[in-house]
């Protein structure tokens, strides 16, 4: 067991980084909070080196894409940025915010960035340096080890094609670090795929509707990587057979048959679907049954712009995520209480059917979205909320496409869903 220590001082860590010309680096920290921090520490401590010229582009830099990026302007970690040449990059911050760190550091622009480990997935600007300060991170379940692929992921930013002959992974001491678990993780074989199959509502409407027979939709769901990857593990098991196999992935796909004959979205018998199934189909969007029973029940038909914006993030939003203490309007409030009946008699026919159900709405969100859709300010917004502007963005982007999905129905059209999405997406939502 290797004795706990502190973890190093950000600024420390970068004056010992550049004394060993191991600039710029990537330094991976478990979480948001701490990620914003250490780029705040960097940018207080004015022992750090400076560059006047470097610090010139990066103001000019940042000036001509605040000019077509307004959301940028004011952004508390500017300074941090421009005077310091680093930044903290993770989910919290807007898009434009993380677009325009992105950039600096592909120009080489930046000393460090202090980031999630999801970074490593889904941006490319490799560094000279990535730094690990951890063997575990921070997930919406708790504290857990990396992975193998993670730190493959995390490791794989280290060196610059054309700039580095060689790239640098340092482990730092910390409290939570344990190179033991680090070295047998690059060791490792990469974690196996795991298929995203699900069986859905939408695609066994589409499924069916293209190929107007059970029997056909099931050789397609039997062709999927989800069931190669099922026999796999069976075989292993108890060596099942095929049969049985195929039984158990085509399964969560018959009983939400069931569901959707019931309500008459498809006729079960004759393998169709109705003319609702069509346009029920086209409902790409979260909880697509439960907006489309809305839908047919008129829940919707007296709302205004921004309780319909409301309504639709109650149900689009992460039911455990919170967006602050702001209260939903009466009206809206009304609404939602209809939609809790709707909700009810669909999650029955679910139950009945041993379907997972899915009842939580999240009443912060909509509340949060009803306040935007009616013409409150950003950073009102922000204040009020007390999120993070990046989980707002998202929650308001999702809801966004959601009404937009709603928008371009071709049955049960509602006529403030194009201008709820219209007001959705302004500035800094895009």
């Amino acid at each position: 067991m290797y004795p706990q220590i502190k973890d190093i001082p950000p600024n420390k860590l970068l004056t010992s980084l550049h004394r060993h010309d191991l600039l710029p680096a990537i330094v991976f920290v478990p979480t948001r909070r701490r990620c914003d921090e250490a780029a705040t520490e960097v940018s207080l401590d004015r022992s750090q080196p400076t560059d006047d010229a470097r610090t010139a582009l990066r103001k000019e830099m940042f000036d001509t894409y605040a000019a077509e990026n307004p959301e940028v302007v004011g952004h508390k970690h500017t300074k941090a940025l421009i005077s310091s040449g680093v930044a903290s990059h993770h989910a919290g911050h807007i898009p434009a915010w993380k677009l325009l760190v992105e950039k600096m550091m592909s120009d080489g622009l930046l000393r460090a960035i202090f980031a999630t480990s999801t970074v490593a997935a889904g941006v490319d600007f490799p560094a000279r340096t990535v730094v690990i300060g951890n063997a575990d991170t921070r997930g919406n379940d708790g504290w857990r080890s990396l992975t193998a692929s993670e730190l493959q992921q995390m490791t794989g930013r280290a060196g610059r094609r054309g700039r580095d002959k060689v790239g640098f992974v340092v482990l730092v001491p910390g409290q939570f670090q344990d190179p033991r678990k680090i070295a047998e993780l690059l060791r490792s074989k990469p974690d196996a795929l795991q298929s995203k199959f699900r069986a859905t509502y939408t695609s066994l409407l589409n499924l069916l509707d293209a190929f107007s027979s059970f029997e056909q939709v099931r050789e397609i769901t039997e062709k999927s990587f989800a069931f190669r990857e099922f026999r796999k593990r069976g075989n292993r098991r108890d060596d099942e057979s095929l049969s049985d196999l195929g039984e158990r992935i085509w399964a969560p796909f018959e009983r939400r048959a069931h569901v959707l004959d019931e309500l008459g979205y498809i006729d079960i018998n004759a393998e169709t679907v109705t003319d609702d199934g069509k346009w029920l189909a086209d409902l790409r969007v979260d909880r697509p049954l439960l907006i489309g029973e809305a839908l047919r029940q008129g829940v919707f038909d007296e709302l205004s712009v921004a309780e319909f914006a409301g309504m639709i993030a109650a149900l689009a939003a992460d039911p455990e995520r919170s967006y602050g203490e702001l209260r939903i309007s009466r009206k809206l409030d009304n609404a939602i209480s209809a939609l809790e009946a709707t909700i009810v008699r669909v999650s029955n026919i679910e139950w009945k059917n041993r379907v997972e159900i899915n009842e939580d709405l999240n009443f912060s969100a909509a509340a949060a979205a009803e306040r935007w859709a009616a013409g409150m300010e950003w950073n009102d917004l922000v204040a009020r909320t007390r999120a993070e502007e990046g989980d707002l963005v998202r929650l308001l982007s999702r809801t966004g496409e959601a009404l937009r999905q709603i928008a371009d129905l071709k049955h049960h059209v509602s006529p403030v869903a194009d201008t709820a999405f219209q007001v959705m997406v302004r500035e800094p939502i895009r």
